[in-house]
């Protein structure tokens, strides 16, 4: 029936289709046909023969016996009763639909008495009718059957209908009439069918299997799974009023539809999970089996979308041929406006849902991946480290590509799983496409016969090379993943740390460092572009040069005449191939994305290993070896410890001796190697570095246990948070924030301990907890949580440093380098509290030492969101509800003027450049509609010439045709060059403003933000905004174009075009306003996820050392899921929604020219005609581009506006000049000499502070008070206090951080708020009390500018090497240097690594080759040595030693440490203090000062000066011996310290 069909399209029979036929007889009941319209009458007697019938009765009853098999079978899946009114029959449609069958049967009836052929037809309807009866009467699953048999039997006799009564008057001059009876009948089935179309869905939904959460909700109806089938399928007026309340007001999460059950996260969780296991791993298996169902039902509707917009095609041909000579007409020419018109529409339809279950496999592939990942990482732990680089790097070396396996996995959630569901077009590619290319090669066939040959030929022929392009895209997208993961996580490790870098004035170095990494990615960028560029011109000029070499053939080989319908007709299925084989050649780079992201996946899921479970008993150790992971050098040996069950066993041992890799190794987190564990099954573990969940004191403390308010209350008071809680203004409900950063170092450790203790797990596990606490409040927490009956019958390992700690414990062990040197129980040992002084009187007042010590002598503190212990009446720093995060986003992804596209194009290089862009982008399309006009005009030159010179109008269409490819390409180049300038200029301007702004900024905004500005604002400037800006400009020139172009012929056509366009842009506004909140609302969804996701991923260890904690936080993702999901599926869907009603009305205004060309027959050329109607048909997908364009760049320009907002931020040394400026205003003549800066400056460390009062922010509380002090040059300083007491403001004061609102503060006799903050931080150096390294090498992160000399960094490494354990006891010293690919075979086997260092002369880089070679040192270390993100192949003491070596090579006149040895064992911190003292007093230099803040009182016993503050005033200050026999502050805090004899014996000594 198709080459039937297809006859109609050969030239050679062109006129015999056509061709006049006088002597037609009609009888009454049935159609004579003629010639080759033959096919009517074999379509009429199929219809009337009952065949269709009888096979439609037989499917029905298979698909019934199928049903009672079901019906039967106990193990198939029941809906359950359900009482909501969605799940009930809607009657008023019901009835309705079951009055229009009976009248149908009864019409059909009475024709059935006059024809005897109706009675098949009246046998369909009574069968239709009985199966309307028994819907009302059956269960849930006969309903639905019942419904589906219905509608396909009525929709079938319509159309039986039509195909015998009403096609045989499609003839010309058909005087043929359908029985009256049969009429009335269809029209009645026609108002069945239509009720059927538009009657809700009943809501029904199976059970599901959710046992893998514990609180999935109970699922409710969303207005998607109860609309009707044409509001489902083609209208989606289920979406409208949302759109309508978009288009008033701004939407919020809950103005979208719900989401429906089958896309319940949890749901998805099961079903990608038992799809994985049965793949065994392999990620394309899992997505097959995952999503069956979707990939099936997207690649059918992709055939039917390519199959039939040919349709249009086929109906332009006849409707010019008709138009060109009327009088050859066979049918009536309403038969090709129909088709001109429902063509459209059925591929709309289609299309539209192809795209609907693509996007419906985005949803659930991001949800399911997302979820099968954390439920991986939550039950698992990586074998090997940064096995996913490895596939990147593909086994060469590459310096500075390592990554953390929160990173790792945060990088697989986001961008891996999102290349995955983007290659979902390679089905449409694999299916769609091929049908499409086949069926235009079978119409050109049958339009030019075998001249098309030609043309698909060198099509076919040059496909490779495309092909070939897109493989080198794909390898220049993984340089550029490669390149794009190396600068965001530079960015995010720095603004993490952005305190530190401002201590150091490190902010140009580490610009420079990111910039250095944003110009290799932006020179692959770069080389993307050209290569699309090529690919897109290719693609253009593939088929181009196809079509010329058809007409060449045609015209001038074959000498036949190129009239309006076979040209026109060959150029739109020319454009359709080419069209498709553009698409082709784009899904492969797709394709290939996602072949290197499932890989990635595989290798992932390959390398990860459930955790340890151990037998469930009593903790104890037997003869067990643990390592880290397969690569870890350091490991735990023979290990065996009885552990006292119920008691205190305290570890403890020299920074790097394995202390925490052995209680990670009770909790399962390590790889066993041998021996035996056995523990209870739940644990609660604190951690060294407290991890808190971004949310209140309260919940953080709970941990998701239910609330008891006595034990609640008792453990808040024996952790000494319960005066924290007083002074914040929400007690507990106060926010922690990202990281705790609203907390103090303190309070994060005590609310972990906190978190612990409140548990009812009967094993603790408290790594380091007392490092972070002062004196007294440690003294506290002793007392409370170890020496009462909190930890009664439940078994505790405490880590500590503490001295006096092992001889109260039950049992003491020592590690020294992963073995065990002493394990020692105390039996019968009594824990009691620390002495503590009480009732000792406050000192008296006096004009210069005053002070309060009420309020923190409890050791509390508020934070100052920096880590900055803050006066106990600061407002802490709070967040918003968690109920608000998603409106939080939202507000601060802050919204854009729709005309800000002239800004973002004024960066591409100034006026001029943008307004030559915008000339190109007319040129494009005047080309490009010149080339269809040239066509038109040759057509029509066969009328009016009689030799038509072929080679002349050819000629001029192949330069109309190059000179199109090559304007698009020079188009296409300068806006891309100008992204690509702007993009540049942009990041390098917001780099520096985020890398220069204010400590107080950052307190109010959260790194996550940042980087994202970086990260995906960034990549929309590189890739995205510049082709939404060129669509957007293009798509407003075409519509001005085709609209001239069309009315210049036909008009009349104006009115249809004007009106066509206000509707555009009416669907289009309501579209844009409603698109860009839900847009925002997405992205502001996906923030949660993201945070959740890198959150738990920091806390996995606490997380799953509870027993069903894991599960909880799954369904916690699941919930935010639920969010995402549902903002998800609203913003595409609404994208359906314009996009139907934009083809509907642009399908009417195709029909409106068609109309009009065939009423003006014979007034126009038919090539004139066919250029008209080919511009009214592109002018809808012209007005669909031009509302997606115009949303996207909306859309897409809120990037340019975060990232332009961020680049103007005021800078922190802009206050300098102000202040400046104030000084000189104000002062005298002798404080302007006293300001001056020597050249030298600063000559020596000495400090004196006059009157000084400091507060952290101008309208906040007063933090320092009054304070007078004077640090000599050459003196070693120690500033001591509890908690909260101002001695880290302190500190930052003498770096600026703070306010200084009265007084001053000298430095080498020079006012520092006169020197410039980063000449002053270049002029001193703190050692923080967190250290803080940065991914590279020792020798980056010692000196990351590159201006300090080699031979000095060597000398302050050789100094360290003998603390910390970087000295590695080698039992020989190895008798050659590492080469840089390693060290010698004897140092491999004498060196045994610390405890989280691998061995670190291995590491060694080609950036030592040139270096003096320090490898014979013991330890290994050298300025070439590998440090991975935040210092992690180092151990915490580690780490603070190389901090300290920043300290040494600096050889600043002032020296601050921030209580930097707080949690190092003594050993090293002694260490660290005899190489400060040596490093100060060498080459006899006495003019270089250490101030020390310190809780470990023991470390300053013999400094010079002691400087003791309380509530930001100074108490007491003197000699430490002199302070002690006052018996004053200092005395008390040496009183309770745990110490204080030893410490005595000390101070009286000196």
């Amino acid at each position: 029936m198709l080459d039937s069909v297809f006859d109609g399209w050969r030239p050679e029979s062109f006129r015999n289709v056509f061709a006049p036929q006088p002597h037609r007889s009609f009888a009454a009941a049935t159609f004579e046909p003629s010639g080759s319209i033959e096919w009517i009458a074999k379509a009429q007697q199929l219809a009337r023969s009952g065949y269709i019938q009888v096979g439609l009765f037989l499917f029905i009853a298979l698909w019934n016996a199928w049903h009672f098999r079901r019906v039967f079978d106990r193990t198939a899946p029941r809906p359950a009763t359900r009482n909501d009114r969605a799940s009930r029959i809607p009657r008023i449609y019901e009835t309705l639909s079951q009055a229009a069958r009976i009248v149908a049967l009864v019409f059909i009836v009475l024709a059935a008495s006059e024809a005897e052929y109706q009675s098949f037809n009246a046998v369909t309807i009574g069968v239709i009718f009985v199966l309307g009866l028994l819907r009302l009467v059956g269960g849930p699953v006969w309903r639905h059957t019942f419904l589906h048999q219905i509608n396909l039997l009525v929709f079938t006799q319509f159309l039986i209908f039509a195909a015998s009564e009403f096609l045989p008057q499609a003839v010309v001059g058909s005087d043929y009439k359908p029985n009256r009876w049969v009429l009335a009948a269809a029209l009645s089935l026609a108002a069945a069918s239509a009720l059927a179309l538009v009657t809700p869905r009943t809501w029904d939904p199976p059970p599901m299997d959710l046992h893998l959460s514990l609180r999935a909700p109970e699922p409710k109806p969303s207005p998607e799974e109860t609309a009707s089938w044409l509001q489902f399928y083609l209208t989606y007026e289920y979406l409208t009023p949302m759109i309508w309340k978009g288009f008033r007001k701004t939407l919020e999460m809950v103005d979208l539809p719900g989401l429906p059950w089958y896309d319940e996260p949890a749901r998805l969780l099961t079903i990608v999970l038992k799809a994985r296991e049965k793949s065994k791993q392999r990620t394309i298996w899992t997505l097959a089996r995952f999503q069956a169902v979707e990939i099936i039902t997207m690649a059918v509707w992709a055939i039917l979308a390519f199959s039939v917009e040919l349709i249009t095609p086929f109906a332009l041909y006849n409707l010019l041929a008709y138009i060109g000579n009327p009088e050859d007409a066979l049918l009536n020419p309403v038969v090709w406006l129909i088709l001109m018109f429902c063509g459209p529409m059925a591929r709309t339809l289609c299309f539209q849902q192809y795209i609907f279950n693509s996007t419906r496999l985005i949803v659930r592939v991001k949800a399911g991946f997302t979820q099968e990942l954390y439920h991986r990482a939550m039950s698992s732990m990586e074998l090997e480290e940064d096995v996913i680089n490895a596939i990147e790097t593909r086994g060469k070396k590459t310096e500075g590509m390592k990554s953390t396996s929160t990173g790792r996995l945060a990088n697989l959630m986001s961008s891996d799983v999102d290349a995955i569901y983007r290659a979902r077009d390679f089905i449409m590619a694999t299916t769609g496409i091929p049908a499409g290319i086949i069926l235009s090669c079978i119409g050109l066939y049958k339009v030019i016969g075998w001249s098309s040959f030609v043309g698909t030929v060198f099509m076919i022929i040059m496909t490779p090379v495309p092909a070939y392009i897109a493989q080198l895209m794909g390898s220049s997208q993984r340089k550029v993943k490669l390149a794009q993961d190396s600068r965001i996580s530079l960015i995010t490790e720095y603004l993490s740390s952005i305190k530190a870098i401002k201590y150091f004035a490190w902010e140009d170095a580490m610009v420079k460092h990111v910039q250095e990494a944003r110009a290799k990615e932006q020179k692959d960028l770069w080389r993307i572009t050209l290569l699309l560029t090529l690919m897109a011109e290719m693609s253009e000029l593939i088929p181009a040069v196809a079509l010329a070499l058809m007409f060449i053939t045609y015209a001038a080989i074959l000498q036949q005449p190129l009239n309006a319908s076979i040209a026109f007709t060959t150029l739109t299925l020319v454009n359709t191939m080419r069209r498709n084989i553009g698409m082709m050649s784009f899904f492969s780079r797709s394709a290939v994305n996602a072949w290197i992201s499932m890989d990635r996946l595989d290798r992932y899921f390959r390398s990860t290993a459930p955790i340890a479970r151990y037998p469930v008993g009593p903790l104890s150790i037997k003869n067990a070896t643990f390592r880290r992971h397969k690569n870890a050098t350091f490991t735990l040996k023979d290990i065996s410890i009885d552990f006292v069950q119920g008691g205190l066993n305290v570890v403890s041992g020299q920074s790097g001796s394995g202390k925490t890799t052995l209680l990670l190794a009770i909790l399962g987190e390590t790889l066993i190697e041998g021996g035996s564990v056995t523990r209870p099954d739940d644990v609660a573990f604190a951690s060294q570095t407290a991890w808190l969940q971004s949310e209140t004191i309260r919940d953080n403390v709970l941990f998701h246990s239910e609330f008891e308010q006595a034990r609640y209350d008792r453990v808040i008071k024996a952790c000494a948070l319960d005066v924290d809680l007083d002074e914040m203004p929400k007690g507990d409900g106060t926010e922690v924030g990202e990281n705790g950063t609203a907390l103090s170092g303190g309070q994060k450790a005590r609310v972990a301990l906190a978190r612990a203790l409140y548990s009812k797990a009967p094993l603790l596990l408290l790594d380091d907890t007392f490092s972070a606490l002062d004196a007294k409040t440690a003294a506290i927490v002793w007392k409370h949580c170890f020496c009462g009956d909190l930890l009664q019958g439940r078994t505790t390992i405490l880590v500590t440093q503490m001295p006096w700690v092992p001889a109260q414990a039950d049992f003491s062990i020592v590690l020294e380098n992963g073995v065990i040197k002493s394990a020692e129980p105390n039996i019968g040992v009594v824990r009691k509290p620390v002495t503590l002084e009480h009732g000792i009187p406050e000192p008296e007042s006096t004009p210069d030492t005053s002070a309060s010590v009420n309020g923190s002598s409890n050791g509390t503190g508020n934070g100052t969101g920096n880590g900055i212990a803050a006066p106990t009446d600061a407002k802490p720093a709070d967040t918003k509800p968690k109920t608000d995060e998603i409106a939080d986003e939202m507000k601060a992804s802050g919204s854009s003027n729709r005309l800000m596209f002239f800004q973002y194009m004024l960066h591409f290089g100034g006026p001029l450049y943008a307004v030559f862009a915008i000339l190109t982008s007319i040129f494009v399309n005047v080309v490009f509609i010149g080339t269809s006009w040239w066509l038109a005009y040759w057509v029509d030159s066969y009328k009016s010439e009689a030799t038509v010179n072929i080679a002349f109008y050819l000629g001029i269409y192949i330069l109309f045709t190059i000179g199109s490819i090559l304007v698009d390409a020079l188009c296409f180049l300068t806006y891309a060059n100008g992204a690509w300038i702007a993009a540049r200029r942009l990041h390098q301007a917001c780099l520096r403003s985020v890398m220069n702004v204010s400590l107080a900024w950052w307190k109010k905004v959260p790194v996550g933000r940042v980087v994202n500005r970086f990260s995906s604002d960034m990549s929309s400037l590189d890739n995205q905004l510049v082709h939404m800006l060129q669509a957007f400009l293009e798509a407003i020139i075409q519509i001005f174009l085709r609209l001239g172009a069309v009315s210049s012929i036909l008009p009349i056509f104006i009115l249809p075009g004007i009106f066509t366009c206000f509707v555009g842009a009416i669907a289009g506004e309501m579209y844009t306003r409603t698109a860009v909140v839900v847009r925002r609302l997405v992205s502001s969804s996906q923030s949660p996820v993201f945070s959740q996701f890198s959150d738990s991923m920091a806390g996995l260890a606490v997380i799953r050392a509870r027993g069903s904690m894991p599960q909880v936080f799954r369904d916690k993702l699941a919930e935010r899921l639920r969010d995402y999901s549902r903002a998800q599926e609203a913003n595409f869907n609404i994208n359906r929604w314009v996009s139907v009603r934009v083809d509907f009305v642009t399908a009417l205004v195709s029909l409106c020219a068609g109309i009009i060309a065939v009423a003006k027959t014979g007034e126009f050329d038919a090539g004139l005609v066919g250029f008209s109607l080919a511009n009214a048909s592109g002018l809808g997908d012209t007005i669909m581009m031009l509302v997606r364009s115009m949303n996207e760049l909306e859309v897409e320009m809120q990037s340019f506006h975060r990232v332009k907002e961020y680049s103007n931020l005021e800078p922190e040394e802009k206050t300098d000049d102000a202040h400046k400026q104030e000084l000189l205003a104000i002062q005298t003549d002798a404080d302007r000499e006293e300001q001056i800066m020597p050249k030298n400056w600063p000559r020596s460390g000495s400090v004196e502070l006059r009157n000084v009062t400091v507060k952290y922010d101008e309208d906040g509380p007063e933090i320092l008070k009054d304070i007078n002090l004077k640090f000599e040059a050459g003196e070693r300083v120690a500033v001591v206090g509890r908690t909260g007491s101002g001695k880290s403001t302190l500190v930052l004061s003498l770096l600026r951080f703070t306010n200084i609102v009265e007084g001053k503060i000298l430095y080498d006799g020079v006012d520092i708020t006169a020197v410039p903050r980063k000449a002053l931080r270049q002029a001193l150096t703190i050692i923080p009390q967190e250290a803080t390294l940065f991914n590279g090498t020792v020798g980056s992160n010692l000196d990351p500018s590159g201006e300090i000399p080699e031979s000095r960094i060597q000398k302050a490494i050789e100094s360290c090497v003998d603390i910390a354990s970087f000295q590695f006891h080698t039992s020989e010293e190895p008798e050659e240097a590492s080469n840089g690919n390693g060290a010698s075979s004897q140092e491999d086997e004498a060196t045994k690594p610390t405890e989280e260092t691998p061995l670190l002369a291995a590491n060694n880089t080609e950036a030592a080759n040139g270096a003096i070679n320090i490898a014979k040192a013991a330890s290994g270390l050298s300025l070439a040595t590998q440090v991975n993100a935040k210092g992690e192949n180092f151990s915490h003491g580690q780490r603070q030693v190389l901090s300290l070596c920043r300290a040494l090579v600096r050889k600043s006149r002032l020296m601050l440490l921030d209580e930097a040895t707080a949690s190092m064992d003594y050993e090293t911190d002694r260490g660290i203090q005899a190489i400060l003292r040596a490093d100060l007093e060498a080459d006899g230099d006495a003019s270089r000062t250490l101030v020390t803040i310190a809780h470990r009182l023991r470390t300053i016993v013999d400094y010079d000066k002691v400087v003791v503050l309380g509530a930001g005033r100074v108490l007491e200050v003197g000699s430490p011996a002199e302070l002690y026999k006052a018996k004053g502050q200092f005395y008390d805090m040496v009183r309770h310290s745990g110490e204080g004899e030893e410490l005595a014996a000390l101070l009286e000594a000196n």
